[in-house]
């Protein structure tokens, strides 16, 4: 569970979309830090990934390589909100664009049986409390949440949200194939990121009652930069989904 609080995080937020019509839209830099807390107190570098955000685009890139759907290895993701679609950094001069029709289709493909439109059963693994403890983080007026998984009582995170930190989000809180999916995995609920606008700035997982995992906000600017970040680097080839296939099954 600890790793699922940690690592889902980065692509977890990059992924959700809605407009919260509140403040004004955040645009600018968020650089997350991930690490590992050995029962002796030490830190372990795990991760570090920046999110670039502005107004109808979020670009999502680390030191380390991701894998998507078990089969796709992006150092990146790009979500472009006015294309409704997602293009993965495949490599220096190649990218791979799925467009939001396409994920509705696999998802409708793999849905267990599941007809079209229906949603099934699902019980709520992880719960949250709301704890009522405030804090400043990077500037930013926190609440503390406390999320535990049903599957692993002796884990549970404790979360440190914001909802002055008004981020654009788009397409993706919307219904998806068969499911209302949930982009951010089984740790968070939806209501919190969507509907009250909050955001993670420090997750922290602990396990029998040990800190063993850090996911925090390193750096957040507001700035223009990011406009200048999330383009498609030029010379890069962009293929689509079909395209991308094609070539894996040519390559077997």
């Amino acid at each position: 569970m600890i790793k699922k609080f940690g690592v889902s995080v980065g692509i977890a937020v990059l992924l959700a979309v809605f407009s919260v019509p509140a403040a004004a839209q955040f645009e600018g830099k968020i650089v997350f830090n991930s690490y590992e807390v050995t029962p002796d107190g030490s830190q372990s570098q795990n991760d570090q990934f920046s999110m670039y955000v502005t107004n109808d685009r979020i670009l999502l890139e680390g030191e380390n390589q991701y894998s998507f759907g078990g089969s796709i290895q992006t150092e990146g993701v790009l979500v472009r909100l006015d294309f409704e679609d997602f293009v993965f950094l495949t490599g220096e001069q190649s990218a791979l664009k799925i467009s939001k029709q396409d994920i509705s289709a696999m998802m409708n493909m793999f849905s267990n049986g599941n007809a079209a439109g229906q949603t099934p059963d699902v019980d709520q693994e992880v719960e949250y409390e709301r704890t009522g403890e405030t804090q400043n983080v990077n500037g930013y007026s926190c609440e503390k949440f406390i999320f535990t998984d049903q599957e692993d009582p002796n884990a549970h995170a404790e979360v440190w949200m914001t909802n002055e930190l008004n981020i654009h989000w788009g397409m993706l809180a919307e219904p998806w194939g068969n499911t209302d999916l949930d982009m951010m995995g089984d740790q968070f609920s939806t209501d919190l990121i969507f509907r009250d606008g909050y955001f993670p700035m420090r997750i922290e997982g602990y396990e029998s009652g040990e800190l063993r995992q850090v996911t925090e906000i390193q750096e957040i600017e507001q700035s223009d930069i990011a406009r200048a970040m999330v383009q498609i680097p030029q010379g890069v080839k962009v293929l689509s989904f079909q395209d991308y296939l094609f070539n894996k099954m040519s390559e077997q």
